[in-house]
């Protein structure tokens, strides 16, 4: 009887022992938790979209000025713009973590940040569907929504594998993307735009450049003789630039009417929500479907 109180009271009384996980951010940053952050800011507009479809936007306490989607987001605390945000607006929030990109943010204003003690967790560059969805478990796993970001990313897989197998046997169209127009401005093959162009069955001419958005001229494009041009509405790249580019009548695209202006949101969101229904579009356009 003796021993069985003496293990209760040692069963009672050791300490208990708490698992911390680690996450291995984009600078080598190692971040260490124990439990998920309960104040967030996020300075990018696609990761407060995916916080969102996380269902943790009861802990966002930040957001930059252009995070619009979903409508919801507009409501939040605004913390700057995604290229200066403001340092003193943050450091007054008292978050518990703030998250960054390796793509558009700048390292001082990230440095500066940390000197202040603030937890900055800084997210790489996507280049496909893969580094998508790997990002967006990393960011599950943070703010404690694993299981629920593996069942959204099953799902879409299935749609996308769904329109991969359908477009097997078509022939690929030339695409010629344009998110700038003065330079003209188009997306390289390391941009996760090209893995959508190639799953919904074109071929990206400015596919071979190593540089993620390459300088073009309009004579690089007409050499190319693209058979679709897109114009992603963004920046420059309004209803004007359609007009100018119908006016090149010797371009495939053109003889065809396969020119067409594109929601910038949709197409330059790196979410994998984002991702799959601008490759639906896409394929829609490419090949003549009726929506």
């Amino acid at each position: 009887m003796e021993s069985v109180k003496m293990f209760i009271f040692l069963f009672l009384f050791v300490p208990s022992v708490v698992f911390a996980e680690s996450f291995v951010d984009a600078t080598g940053y190692e971040l260490e938790i124990e439990t998920p952050p309960n104040r967030i800011i996020s300075l990018v507009p696609s990761i407060t979209e995916e916080l969102f479809s996380l269902n943790v936007q009861q802990n966002i306490i930040g957001v930059t000025v252009f995070c619009d989607h979903p409508k919801e987001a507009t409501e939040k605390e605004k913390v700057g713009t995604f290229l200066e945000p403001n340092v003193e607006k943050i450091l007054s929030l008292k978050p518990d973590i703030i998250f960054a990109t390796k793509e558009g943010h700048n390292k001082d204003v990230i440095d500066r940040l940390k000197s202040f003690g603030v937890v900055v967790f800084v997210f790489d560059e996507c280049k496909d569907f893969n580094d998508i969805s790997s990002q967006y478990k990393l960011l599950a796993k943070i703010v404690g929504k694993e299981e629920e970001s593996e069942e959204t990313l099953k799902h879409l897989r299935n749609r996308i594998n769904s329109i991969v197998s359908e477009l097997e046997s078509v022939n690929k169209k030339r695409i010629f993307w344009e998110v700038g127009a003065s330079p003209l401005v188009s997306v390289g093959g390391e941009t996760f735009v090209n893995n959508i162009i190639v799953l919904a069955g074109g071929i990206n001419i400015a596919g071979a450049s190593n540089i993620r958005y390459p300088r073009y001229s309009r004579e690089d494009v007409i050499r190319q003789n693209p058979d679709v041009i897109i114009l992603v509405t963004m920046g420059d790249v309004t209803a004007e630039e359609l007009k100018n580019w119908q006016s090149y009548k010797y371009i495939e695209a053109v003889k065809q009417g396969k020119i067409y202006i594109v929601d910038g949101h949709k197409f330059c969101s790196p979410t994998p929500h984002m991702f799959t229904e601008a490759l639906e579009e896409l394929k829609g356009l490419i090949h003549d479907e009726k929506k």
